[in-house]
């Protein structure tokens, strides 16, 4: 969202400071005095004095001229922006363009009062200008980062008179200075706020690029049309793709190197009107090493699941949608029974995380080697435990199952809605009911909700008179205090940091097998489960809200 266009305020900023109480009359007075011996702004010199923080001053500055704040730690300033001014004049004035507004240029500035600086962008840019607050020390951090080595999407080239036939050799324009370092600072960008997806969205007229971070997908910058093709083929040619083939969708993979870290990269192209749209997967091996406490179960959950995990036979499966964690729940417990009395068989696609002392193999379906083919070969190499990263067809799903009678434990994926659906699931893929009673041995169904940031949540209470529909569903007719997201620098203003699992354990008993061989649906099997004591995915996320660990937003997000 764009800031809104300023107005100008009349009121005094120390009033401002007394009537928010982030001051008294004493301090001010002090400030006063200190301003006028060492010519310091009044902001300056009470933060100085260590009266009020830089938040303090910035936020009282934006509502005396009625200005926006700019949480330049929350985006990726456009590249199209920050080209407009050079470095020099960015850190000598402390303003930095950060989007356009309309025809306007939106300029983060430590002084948004410095109306010759403003006058100076207006001419040297050509657009309107509209001011919106920052802090120091977010400026200097920001400017830092942009004008580092890794910060070269503030040196994008302007797209003014740019055409698309400018750009006539891909391959050389994706091996432009300018567009290699503008890929790796979005890709910097994505590891710094820990994305697991981005996104290059090709439009009309200039390409989104969005990131998937803690399950939500953010906007954070531009690209113009003249650098979209240079952009798409830079992609294209690290994840050794045909960047000639632009009509057909491809898949490739490479690794990437920052100043910190290392990823694999999985990256799929899929052709749409306005060019290929390339989604880029970030693969941190480091965001799978949880244990299983660690995981968000409660402690009976984990209980049972345990109980199956050390079983030496039998079937486990962790079921939900694309990206509710269920690879990192199954790492989770592969690393809890590694153990040299132990052989561990993996098959997955793609191989996520690297695990000592366990055999993984990677599925290749263009050579014919496929969930089914490596699993028929993995029963005879003599394993205790099988992990197969996701049962897709019936082959697969009949081989896992038998293998599971035949002394193996055998944990895989599967997409369902819940625990007792997963039953259903696997009768419609054909496999017969009594295979599935005699190896099935425990369900986890899984989501992922997002954690508050315990540096600016804050707590209130609920009562029944106020309360929506879906919080009276949740509470019922009593007070409750819970939490909700607010937003600050550490959290990139979003209010949430990180994500918390909301499980749902069933463990298949005697006279749930029972009910399986009798064909019952999945409302019976469901119905039986919450008699005997299992919680559901909403009463789990239930449980974390009141323990103030997630939002009613967020359960009613990712459980309704």
């Amino acid at each position: 969202m764009s800031p809104a266009r300023s107005g100008n305020g009349s009121r005094k900023l120390g009033d401002i400071l007394v009537e928010k109480k982030y001051i008294n009359a004493g301090q001010l007075g002090r400030a006063l005095s200190y301003q006028k011996e060492n010519g310091a702004r009044l902001g300056e010199a009470l933060v100085k004095l260590g009266y009020i923080t830089e938040d303090h001053l910035v936020e009282a500055i934006a509502s005396q001229k009625r200005l926006p704040v700019i949480p330049l730690g929350e985006i990726l300033p456009n590249p199209r922006a920050t080209a407009l001014l050079s470095e020099k004049f960015v850190r000598s004035r402390q303003v930095l363009p950060i989007d356009f507004d309309r025809d306007a240029l939106v300029v983060a500035m430590v002084n948004p009062l410095d109306v010759v600086t403003l006058d100076d962008v207006r001419v040297i840019t050509g657009y309107e200008i509209v001011p919106a607050v920052v802090t120091t020390t977010a400026f200097s951090d920001t400017v830092d980062y942009l004008y580092s080595g890794r910060g070269s999407l503030g040196s994008a080239p302007d797209d003014k008179g740019a055409s698309a036939t400018d750009i006539a050799d891909d391959r050389r324009v994706a091996e432009d200075v300018s567009v290699i370092t503008l890929v790796d600072d979005i890709l910097d960008t994505a590891l710094k706020r820990r994305a697991s997806d981005v996104h290059f969205e090709p439009q009309l007229y200039e390409m989104p690029v969005r990131m998937r971070i803690d399950g939500v997908l953010h906007h954070v910058t531009e690209i113009p049309n003249h650098l979209k093709g240079g952009v798409l083929s830079r992609i294209k040619i690290m994840g050794d793709m045909d960047i000639a083939e632009k009509r057909l969708p491809q898949d490739g993979r490479a690794t990437y190197r920052s100043d910190e870290q290392t990823v694999d990269l999985r990256i799929a192209s899929i052709p749409t009107v306005y060019g290929e749209n390339i989604t880029i997967r970030l693969l941190d091996e480091t965001m799978f090493e949880i244990t299983l406490e660690e995981l968000g179960m409660d402690e009976a959950e984990l209980v049972v699941f345990r109980r199956a995990l050390n079983r030496p036979y039998g079937q486990i499966l962790i079921t939900g949608p694309t990206g509710s964690g269920k690879s990192t729940t199954l790492y989770s417990a592969l690393a809890e029974i590694n153990s040299p009395t132990v052989k561990i068989y993996t098959v997955e696609d793609p191989v996520e995380r690297k695990m000592p002392g366990i055999l993984q193999s990677q599925i290749r379906s263009n050579i014919g080697l496929t969930f089914a083919a490596a699993l028929r070969s993995l029963v005879r190499s003599d394993p205790d435990v099988i992990m197969v990263g996701e049962i897709r067809d019936l082959e697969t799903a009949t081989i896992a199952t038998e293998a599971a009678l035949t002394g193996h434990l055998v944990m895989s994926t599967l997409h369902t809605n819940d625990a007792a659906s997963t039953i259903t699931r696997l009768v419609e893929m054909r496999v017969p009911a009594f295979l599935i009673a005699s190896a099935l041995e425990c369900v986890v169904a899984q989501r992922l909700a997002r954690k508050l940031c315990p540096h600016c949540m804050k707590e209130v209470t609920l009562v029944p008179s106020s309360m929506s529909a879906v919080e009276f569903d949740l509470f019922g007719d009593a007070p409750v205090v819970v939490a909700k997201a607010v937003g600050c620098r550490r959290c990139y203003g979003t209010g949430y940091s990180g994500r918390i699992g909301l499980y749902e354990v069933l463990p298949v008993t005697k006279e749930l097998k029972s009910m399986i061989s009798d064909a019952a649906d999945t409302d019976a099997i469901r119905d039986y489960a919450i008699n005997e004591g299992m919680t559901t995915l909403r009463q789990d996320g239930k449980r974390k809200i009141l323990r103030k660990l997630t939002t009613i937003d967020e359960v009613q997000r990712v459980t309704m």
